[in-house]
């Protein structure tokens, strides 16, 4: 009888673990609050011009973004942001402004976010040679993703923040890459 007794324990027991072992330890998301975050943007364009015969230049801008993340519906986000730019050659000039949605979450001092956004677009430059003869406006769209860091319980640095936008501009339109960094502050919940 001990026999048959000390078989079926230790068969419980073997049983116990293997079915533990198969249990996922619940993962706590921590809700983070609105925020608005200024942003600082290296861009570079999809085409380069010819300043002699022989030498392309690829146009570079820079400037900034301002943006504010609504997340009432976490970790969903809607987002509305302004970015202006500047840069060589011939002074082109880049005003854009676009809302959208996004989606984030918080893993303690980290919060990963991608958001898709669109909106307006304007773009001019010296002696109106960019494109067009004259400022242009046109929708546009931003695809970007990036990182914040938690420095204080409303204060965060954006590590890094990757976009590409699409502009209607040319015959086929035109993409830029841009990369940057910032920093974000945090309103109460």
């Amino acid at each position: 009888m001990q026999w048959h007794l000390t078989t079926i324990m230790t068969i419980i027991l073997f049983a116990h673990c293997a079915l533990f072992a198969q249990v996922r330890e619940h993962a706590n998301f921590k809700r983070t609050s609105d925020e608005l975050t200024a942003t600082f943007l290296e861009t570079v364009d999809d085409y380069s011009l010819q300043v002699t015969s022989s030498t392309l230049q690829r146009t570079r801008l820079s400037g900034g973004e301002l943006e504010y993340a609504s997340r009432h519906f976490y970790p969903w986000e809607v987002v509305g942001a302004a970015q202006y730019s500047e840069g060589q050659p011939l002074g082109q000039k880049l005003l854009l402004t676009e809302a959208g949605a996004g989606y984030c979450r918080s893993f303690k001092q980290w919060t990963p976010f991608v958001r898709i956004m669109g909106g307006l677009a304007r773009t001019s430059s010296l002696d109106l040679m960019y494109l067009y003869t004259a400022p242009k406006w046109g929708p546009a769209s931003t695809v970007s993703a990036g990182f914040d860091v938690k420095l204080t319980p409303r204060w965060r640095i954006r590590g890094v923040q990757v976009q590409n936008e699409y502009l209607p501009y040319g015959s086929r339109g035109s993409v830029y890459w841009s990369i940057g960094s910032g920093i974000s502050y945090h309103f109460r919940p």
